[in-house]
């Protein structure tokens, strides 16, 4: 640990500011010391097992800056190693593209690739805590592999209408290392119209998706061997109102078909059944350019990656990102933030020989994380994130209930700190205005208080 520590450090020490007129290459570390009482999420009846864990990003960020577009090129080794479960430590890792394109006065195009391999039980260290949610996961010592990619077009067809397409595609890989490996793929495309008023924004939208979802299991598994081709076209309208110029909502509603084609290799003479679900949501928002909170309401459908099984999800979470002002007279860019989110699912498998909803599973999650930024390109904190999940008699002897609670002490490092170009994480506007939108044209944003501190910050 001692000689990969030195090695990142004069990574960051030595690469040289790689300024162009329109690049800049930064060489980048994360990490976090980590303690967790159940590592594998193993049953409450079962061999919980304890430990500490230390985690090393080293990577590289490469930006390019020009008049109608932005690149942002990330790679990053992941070193994990534990103090009691292995002697050798685990090497994964993750790369990614994302960009932006103002391909007209009017239109505006992104694309984005990423790909990752790593161990379920420390893949939430990725992702910042504002945006962690509830969902159903296998339990062990499970490894996941995956990828996606998208495609999203914006063009402001006239003063008051907005016209939107995307393409995307994901694929997700786990093995639980005894006998169990689920395949799942995705391929969808969406085109939807949005028309805005005053302070609202109605829209309607309709997607198709192709998904197949594949699990090979042992013999007299609970969830046994299956392969399930569907194609599940999507219908949807959306209304959004901004009540002042903080608070906003957005309700929308819609229908999904389930409809199951091909046939399934393990089991060639079951039964196959479509299904029809109704899917609805609500938020309310509040946004600032100093922070944001979001309470959001939703029944979906969408296949769980981790379980190759196509679901309906009931969920509720409440995402907040504030600055505190203890250390700064300023909260446009606080040296001290609070990111955290809190949120409850019910999970309901699709079975696929009755069309019905059957395995119902419940989870509740928190994740809360205190950020200090000293400078740009620097942020260290502390983070808790406590995980419970449990179901009923079918899901539990599928996967074990169990609960774990986890403490991160974590950093973040660039060096040069300054990105030329910016690309901050992208999130659906919520906002009739688009106050909160990507940027692009003449949309403004609402930054990311930590992410944005780590790629230069807001002026």
């Amino acid at each position: 640990m001692r000689a990969r520590s030195v090695a990142v450090i004069g990574t960051l020490v030595l690469a040289p500011p790689a300024w162009a007129d329109h690049s800049s290459l930064h060489a980048t570390a994360s990490g976090e010391v980590a303690s967790t009482d159940n590592l594998f999420a193993a049953g409450s009846a079962g061999d919980r097992q304890a430990d500490v864990f230390f985690t090393v990003r080293p990577g590289l960020l490469y930006a390019y800056d020009a008049p109608q577009m932005i690149h942002d090129f990330t790679a990053q080794a992941e070193v994990t190693e534990y103090l009691i479960h292995t002697r050798d430590p685990l090497i994964n890792g993750n790369a990614g593209w994302k960009s932006l394109f103002l391909t007209g006065p009017r239109t505006q195009l992104t694309l984005s690739i990423n790909a990752a391999t790593g161990l379920l039980s420390v893949l939430s260290g990725r992702t910042s805590p504002d945006q962690t949610v509830a969902t159903v996961m296998p339990s062990g010592d499970v490894k996941v592999e995956q990828a996606d990619s998208s495609e999203s077009l914006a063009w402001i067809s006239s003063k008051h209408t907005r016209v939107l397409q995307g393409v995307a595609g994901r694929y997700g890989f786990t093995d639980d290392g005894a006998g169990t490996t689920t395949d799942t793929r995705e391929a969808s495309a969406d085109l939807g119209v949005e028309r805005t008023f005053d302070k609202d924004t109605v829209g309607i939208n309709a997607q198709i998706s192709y998904l197949q979802l594949e699990r090979i299991a042992p013999a007299g598994a609970l969830l046994p061997s299956r392969l399930d081709h569907q194609l599940n076209p999507r219908g949807t309208a959306s209304w959004r109102h901004d009540l002042t110029r903080q608070w906003s909502t957005n309700v929308d509603g819609g229908v999904v078909f389930v409809d199951r084609v091909g046939t399934d290799k393990y089991n060639p003479m079951a039964p196959r059944r479509n299904g029809t679900f109704g899917v609805f949501g609500g938020q309310l928002a509040y946004t600032e350019v100093w922070g944001r909170a979001m309470l959001s309401a939703r029944r979906n459908v969408a296949p769980n990656l981790f379980l190759a099984q196509n679901t309906v999800d009931d969920a509720a979470n409440l995402q907040l990102a504030l600055p505190l002002p203890w250390l700064d007279d300023t909260r446009r860019n606080p040296k001290l933030a609070a990111l955290g989110s809190v949120g409850v699912e019910r999970t309901q498998l699709i079975d696929d020989t009755t069309g019905h909803l059957a395995s119902d599973f419940k989870v509740a999650h928190l994740d809360l994380s205190l950020g200090w930024t000293p400078r740009p390109g620097q942020t260290y904190g502390v983070r808790y994130e406590a995980i419970y999940q449990t179901g009923d008699r079918a899901a539990v002897m599928a996967i074990p209930a169990y609960y774990r609670n986890t403490v991160y002490f974590t950093f973040s490092l660039r060096y040069p700190d300054r990105v030329i170009g910016e690309l901050p994480k992208r999130r659906p506007s919520i906002r009739s205005d688009r106050q909160d939108a990507t940027p692009g044209g003449d949309d403004q944003l609402i930054p990311d208080l930590l992410e944005d501190q780590d790629r230069g910050g807001a002026d």
